[in-house]
């Protein structure tokens, strides 16, 4: 069985030889992985811990962005970022907009700065395993940086027709790269997994009925568009999300990550029960103390206890609680865990 074959089976729960499983780290933490296991490259690595997906994004082809000799660098929303990989916005450009016509003045990214072809080598990583595509589409978290996050949560109550005007540009931006993408390449795709992080450590950021209203429709016509062209559908989201996971559902979300089970009202055997007869789970493995501050052998048990919970029927996918590991995890331990994933689910199958 191929990878591309296991991942279709973790939608049916039956006929698969293990569970299916995703990597996803910084460039200083897949290096820390690839020193202790030796190997060249990144897809060397991929294959040593027997990932199952290759995620192929659009590639940015737009006007040069500025990195700061300090390590901050520009983005092309015009938002300046700093600290760390991802790093957090240090500039608001949008925070002084009173009306909608002060938001469609703004330079916001034009869909012709992405290449979305696949090279030759994304066509042969197609064939044999599971692409995930499409834009990663952050359009809440580029509203509120764009606006402010103070400015956003009082524009929501106040002025929610410039909260609104910020919502569609970047939404439509994503959504029509996405488009183009899928037009560009045809059966090569497998999954559309796009991201917004609606939840914190305790609730969501906003109301449900808040959410239903601004996020909720523009949700589902992401989810929308990759059925309209046969792909399954992923939704990243960290944190207490479990007031909207009937909403997803109901919207077309077929598979949920990261589940974040440190969070409140995240609890795994919970989600499964209520939940796991609707989706397929990919995420779980505890990120914020057991993969980064645990032995080796306190991340193989945990591992287990994941498989056991949320993969007993196969629909499951092996992955952290977190989207992109950080260079703080131990790399004998992320090796742990897709090790123990491997030779745990082979035994369960």
């Amino acid at each position: 069985m191929n990878s591309k074959e296991r991942v279709r089976a973790a939608f049916s729960g039956s006929g698969y030889d293990r569970l299916p499983m995703w990597y996803g780290a910084e460039p200083d933490t897949t290096k820390n992985v690839m020193n202790l296991l030796d190997v060249k490259t990144e897809e060397e690595l991929m294959q040593s811990l027997g990932a199952d997906f290759r995620t192929i994004r659009p590639r940015y082809i737009g006007p040069e962005l500025m990195v700061y000799e300090d390590g901050k660098f520009d983005t092309m929303w015009g938002i300046k970022r700093g600290y760390g990989y991802w790093g957090i916005a240090l500039n608001t450009p949008l925070e002084n907009a009173e009306t909608v016509q002060d938001v469609e003045n703004y330079p916001f990214p034009k869909v012709e700065w992405f290449d979305v072809n696949f090279t030759e080598e994304d066509k042969k990583l197609s064939e044999k395993y599971s692409i995930l595509g499409g834009m990663w589409s952050p359009f809440w978290h580029d509203t509120m940086e764009l606006l402010g996050l103070e400015k956003m949560f009082i524009y929501l109550l106040d002025k929610p027709a410039i909260v609104e005007a910020v919502l569609d540009r970047a939404f439509e931006f994503y959504y029509n790269v996405s488009v183009k993408t899928f037009d560009a390449n045809p059966g090569l795709i497998d999954i559309f997994f796009f991201a917004n992080d609606f939840g914190t450590q305790t609730g969501l950021f906003i109301s449900p009925d808040m959410w239903r209203k601004f996020f909720k429709p523009r949700t589902k016509m992401l989810a929308d568009l990759g059925h309209k062209y046969n792909l399954k559908v992923a939704m990243h989201s960290c944190g207490d999300i479990h007031q909207i996971i009937p909403d997803l559902i109901e919207i077309g979300i077929e598979i949920l990550n990261p589940i974040q089970v440190s969070a409140d009202n995240m609890d795994p055997v919970v989600l499964k029960r209520e939940f796991g007869k609707d989706l397929v789970f990919f995420g779980a493995i505890d990120y914020n103390e057991i993969l980064t501050n645990g032995s080796e052998d306190r991340v193989r048990e945990e591992t287990r206890r994941m498989i056991d919970i949320l993969g007993y029927d196969g629909k499951y996918i092996v992955a952290p609680s977190h989207d992109l590991m950080m260079a703080e995890v131990p790399a004998i331990n992320i090796w742990a865990m897709y090790d123990e994933a491997k030779n745990y689910s082979t035994m369960r199958a």
